[in-house]
């Protein structure tokens, strides 16, 4: 492939990098929602152009500018004049423009004449700029491919334009709307790319060819000193000022496409930011280009090129050059796209439609992609037209006055409300002519002679017009051409406010019902216009011809809505044909749309209720009427929603209190534009769920849902808190049924097992401890399955109940992860020695792939999902075995168990995951398990950020993972042989609960220990001081604390080795206890883990 080759498609790769990127955007709304403000500020960075990449080089070049003037003025637009930003913003809306055109001609009495002239000013101020683009890429591609090499393309710039051509069409017309959210995320996509790629090439210019700043300072001292700052820097900062709001293509991202006119909020300062930051390195890159390039009489506008070139950095190079290639094609593609939207608009509809034509939503968007072409094209034609040797500013700020000549009309259209539509029209012809005269034809004609006096008058010279020189000609064009511009709106909108305005007759009523029904629905038109029986001859008043000419606006325009009444005033029938089936398969799309979205409110179980930015109802459905009650034709489209508050307030719905203090606070809520939820009694005993939610460029959202009966599942719950005081599995079953009930009330759920945690425990405690006494003494054999059978059924019911805890604690967030190295090979050996008692009874085979690994996470949580798999897997595998094993998967390390049993069908893999599911093949092989496990395991693994995976074929096996992060190995020092528990010592066990204290006192008397019991404050302090350690239970009565009680015994008797014994899982218990230097044991007691720990603290 040869070099050429290779860096065009280098190049098309780069495009279709930005193509997918509008794909995502458009597939991905929701992430356009999320992230909106963001993607629109940097959508505003295709202003930054390959003028910024290249042309400002040049710039500060010529006169040492660090941030190009054009820049500034953009900033002290974001700076100061926001709300000029804003009210712009909020009249397109308010006029639903598509573009700048479509503004002004919508302002200005839905002016044909003016949408069409300011489409040709588009059209010639962006055919230069687009022609900029062109420029910058074939000579940079020329540049490049004659360095690699050795020989340039052939006319570059012509297979540019094809290039560009085809991308625009390709990305900027799939689709006939004026608002693409792929599109803009595209462009703010691009923005990034292009300010990496001139970063990399400034870093390496800095940091590398100069050694740092100060070597570059010393370079610039070195060179000659530029000149300074002229008029030529103020014009530049008015056009940078001006181009945020009169760039065609910066309008449409700007202003069109700013859903929510608080994003500029965002860019206020965003925006700035991100001009500094492309900015920042475009001195350095000018002073060692001087340094280093002149000798090689490299041009200025190829320094950020050439600097790497000549460094032999050449994969730099290609990078700058794909910066540019994306700089250039961002502003081509929205130049492009909005050029062909005004002029499909404003001059090729309006033509079709006075002749008659018939459907033209077929050729819509090969329209638009004709006007791209012969865009490219006209672009292409003024590239070879002008100097070879012009610089890229040069081109640049032609283009930019050009375009200026749209403010004196928009700021007009704002702020001036007696402009007129002739003094508009005239103001933009005279600015076009002046800038065509004074900047356009010089640039285009290069006789010396007849620039300096044409026709031989000195004073008709474009480059001192009337006699005005001594100034640069970009300064001298924009001053005559503005002057100019602004005097003409002035004087002849005053003139025209001298004469009395001709009263333009409406249409007949009839014609303008019949108009209005081919493109809205019947009921929308009987609402503007009223019935139709008295039509007759009748003329429609102003209003009604306003109301029907603003609601075809939203569908073709303003300026063709105008051309669609000014058509039913004169009767022409063959126009409405034709416009209405322009837009008639657009209008079946939205019916359709509009179809599903009442469908699918019409069958949500939670009522509905959506209001516009105006505070007034627009949109609800049937069970939202319902559950409040509104009597019939009480709920209408337009209807102001303090109405329907204080019709609420009137029959106490919105609670106690003065019925305007209500009203008001409610809509305190909707002006603010924040969310918020909220439950409210009604009288008629139903609880009603209210959340809110704004909506992006004003309005609310508010749903309504019945939750009376989650409400009374959870006062049942409450009830059987207050009840539960019996048996242990009495408790343990209303547990497990209150739970099943209340599977969609999680939180209430959550309340519940933690308020009962404690309660629940101290039984089963007891219970627990009991038993293994039991089995010590135990002296008849016949017995011991019997004691055994007990046994099991306390392990199952704590299993049960430790089951129901964790998901109470990681729902909360009350588990929280403590993450640390750990061996991974040590932990599931451990977990093998663990279960293969249990694989043996089954006459399975348990076996371990042995590993070095070590992991980064929660060793205890990590353990408790590899136990919920193990026991899984053991469960529900009648032959054959478990295998746990390791694998690396790039940065983390897979934990797999994988069995031989009964395996998942592929409908029932996620079921598996939820509480209480056990699969009917899993209930037969082992009626025993719970459908906890796999729940909790789900659980700790996202509270661990771990991804758990599952693979399974029925009938032959499972295999269930979780990864976790490798880490290096951590040495650790050798742990102290366990000491043996001595007996013959004295233990104080204080306890409020009889059976507790007493089952605790019979297991340590089984090991031989002497216990003195107390119930409380008083028999403990008579009996502390002939024990050597204190077993005391942290919830004791009268609001007193095992470790207020400790302090007490400690005053008495002085310090003793102290255990603690609690139900309460808190990790702000855990901290109080170490704070305190006291163990901690957690309920119900394992006899082991109790016997471990009083052998460490009495030693021996």
């Amino acid at each position: 492939m040869s070099m050429p080759t290779l860096l065009a498609v280098a190049g098309i790769a780069w495009l279709l990098l930005l193509f997918a990127a509008a794909r995502y955007g458009e597939r991905r709304g929701d992430f356009l929602a999320r992230h909106a403000a963001t993607i629109y500020t940097l959508s505003l960075a295709v202003y930054c152009t390959s003028w910024t990449f290249y042309g400002t080089v040049t710039q500060a070049s010529r006169h040492g500018w660090w941030i190009p003037p054009t820049f500034i003025g953009t900033m002290l637009v974001f700076a100061f004049a926001t709300p000029l930003l804003k009210r712009l913003v909020s009249e397109a809306h308010a006029r639903r423009s598509t573009s700048i055109a479509d503004l002004l001609a919508s302002r200005f009495d839905k002016s044909i004449a003016i949408a069409a002239l300011a489409t040709l000013i588009a059209v010639v101020g962006l055919v230069p700029y687009i022609a900029l683009q062109l420029k910058a890429v074939a000579q940079s591609f020329d540049m490049l491919s004659a360095a690699l090499l050795g020989a340039a393309g052939h006319d570059s710039a012509l297979w540019t334009a094809l290039a560009m051509a085809l991308f625009a069409m390709l990305f900027g017309t799939r689709h006939a709307g004026v608002s693409a959210g792929g599109v803009v995320v595209a462009m703010a996509f691009e923005s990034l790319l292009k300010l990496l790629a001139l970063s990399a090439v400034g870093v390496f210019t800095v940091f590398v060819l100069f050694d740092g700043i100060p070597a570059l300072l010393a370079a610039r001292a070195a060179l000659p000193a530029p000149a300074p700052p002229g008029m030529n820097f103020v014009t530049l900062i008015a056009l940078g000022a001006l181009a945020m709001f009169v760039l065609p293509h910066q309008f449409h991202l700007g202003v069109i496409e700013c859903r929510d006119p608080r994003h500029l909020d965002r860019a206020r300062w965003a925006f700035p930011l991100y001009l500094a930051a492309i900015s920042v390195f475009v001195l350095p890159l000018s002073v060692a280009g001087q340094t280093l390039l002149d000798a090689r009489a490299v041009p200025s506008d190829l320094y950020v090129l050439g600097l790497p070139l000549n460094a032999g950095a050449n994969s730099l190079a290609v990078l700058a050059f794909l910066g540019g290639v994306s700089a250039a094609a961002g502003m081509v593609v929205m130049a492009t796209l909005t050029l062909a939207i005004m002029v499909g608009n404003h001059w090729l509809a309006p033509l079709v439609v006075r002749r008659g034509h018939g459907d033209l939503t077929l050729t819509v968007l090969w329209q638009r992609r004709a006007v791209i072409a012969a865009t490219l094209v006209a672009a292409y034609a003024y590239s070879r037209a002008i100097d070879a040797g012009d610089a890229l500013a040069d081109v640049g700020a032609i283009a930019f006055a050009a375009l200026a000549q749209f403010a004196p009309a928009l700021l007009a259209a704002l702020y001036w409300p007696q402009a007129r539509r002739s003094g508009v029209l005239a103001a933009l012809a005279a600015g076009l002519a002046v800038w065509a005269y004074t900047l356009l034809l010089p640039a285009l004609i290069s006789e010396p002679a007849w620039i300096a006096a044409p026709l031989g008058l000195t004073w008709l010279s474009p480059r001192a017009l009337f006699g005005l020189s001594g100034i640069d000609p970009l300064t001298h064009g924009v001053l005559w051409s503005l002057t100019i511009n602004t005097l003409t709106l002035l004087i002849v909108s005053r003139r025209e406010q001298r004469r009395a305005p001709p009263r333009a007759h409406t249409p007949l009523l009839a014609a303008l019902r019949e108009t209005a029904l081919r493109l809205l629905d019947a009921a929308h038109v009987q609402r503007l216009l009223g019935p139709s029986e008295n039509d007759g001859d009748r003329r429609a008043d102003e209003a009604q011809t306003q109301a029907i000419e603003h609601a075809l606006s939203a569908l073709i325009g303003a300026a063709s809505a105008r051309l669609l009444l000014d058509a039913a005033r004169r009767g022409a029938r063959e126009e409405l044909v034709a416009i209405t089936e322009v837009v008639g398969q657009a209008r079946e799309a939205v019916s359709f749309s509009h179809a599903l979205i009442d469908t699918a409110m019409a069958n949500l179980s939670q009522g509905i209720s959506v209001v516009d930015g105006d505070l007034r109802l627009v949109a609800w459905n049937q069970r939202y009427a319902a559950l409040l009650d509104y009597p019939p034709d009480f709920l209408r489209v337009g209807r102001p929603v303090a109405e329907l508050f204080r019709y609420n307030a009137e029959r106490g719905l919105l609670g106690p209190g003065a019925i305007d203090e209500l009203v008001a606070r409610r809509l305190s809520f909707l002006q603010s534009g924040s969310s918020y939820v909220f439950e409210r009694q009604w009288p008629n005993e139903v609880v009603i769920e209210i959340r809110g939610n704004p909506i992006p460029g004003g309005g609310f959202v508010t749903t309504y849902t019945d939750i009376s009966a989650f409400r009374a599942a959870e006062r049942a719950l409450r009830f059987s808190n207050e009840t539960l005081e019996a048996r242990v599995t009495e408790r343990t079953q209303a547990l497990a049924a209150a739970t099943a009930s209340a599977e969609q009330a999680n939180a209430a759920k959550t309340r519940f097992l933690a308020a009962i945690s404690h309660d629940l425990l101290q039984p089963l405690n007891a219970a627990n401890l009991y038993t293994h006494a039991l089995a010590l003494k135990l002296k008849h054999a016949e017995y011991a399955p019997s004691v055994r059978q007990i046994g099991s059924a306390l392990k199952s019911t704590e299993a049960l109940l430790a089951g129901l805890l964790d998901l109470s604690r990681l729902d909360v967030g009350g588990a929280a992860p403590k993450c640390a190295p750990f061996a991974v090979g040590e932990l599931i050996t451990t977990l093998a020695a663990e279960f293969e008692l249990s694989a043996q009874e089954r006459g399975l085979t348990l076996r371990v792939v042995a590993t070095k690994a070590w992991a980064q996470s929660d060793a205890g949580l990590v353990r408790r999902v590899l136990q919920n798999f193990i026991a899984n897997a053991l469960r529900y595998t009648q032959r054959g075995g478990v295998l746990i094993g390791v694998r690396r998967v790039g940065p983390n390390l897979r934990l797999t168990v994988v069995d031989s049993g009964v395996g998942i069908e592929p409908a029932d893999r996620e079921r598996v995951f939820e509480e209480f599911q056990r699969l009917d093949t899993a209930r037969e092989t082992a009626p025993e398990g719970l459908g906890l496990g796999l729940a909790i395991s789900q659980r700790i693994a996202r509270l661990l950020g771990h991804r758990i995976a599952l693979e399974s074929v029925p009938g032959r096996g499972t295999a269930i993972s979780i990864e976790v992060p490798v880490c290096a190995a951590v040495p650790r020092p050798e742990a102290p042989a366990s000491p043996r528990l001595a007996a013959g010592r004295r233990v104080l066990i204080v306890d409020n609960e009889p059976d507790g204290r007493a089952a605790l006192a019979q297991l340590l008397a089984a090991w031989d220990i002497s216990v003195v019991c107390a119930g409380g404050l008083d028999d403990a302090l008579s009996a502390a001081g002939q024990t050597d350690v204190w077993i005391l239970d942290y919830h004791l009565d009268g609001g007193l604390t095992g470790l207020a009680l400790r302090e007490r015994l400690r005053e008495a008797c002085g310090d003793r080795p102290t255990i603690l014994i609690s139900a309460d899982h808190s990790v702000a218990l855990k901290d109080k206890a170490a704070e305190a230097d006291v163990q901690l044991v957690h309920k119900p007691v394992r006899p082991l883990a109790l016997r471990s720990v009083l052998a460490r603290v009495l030693g021996g």
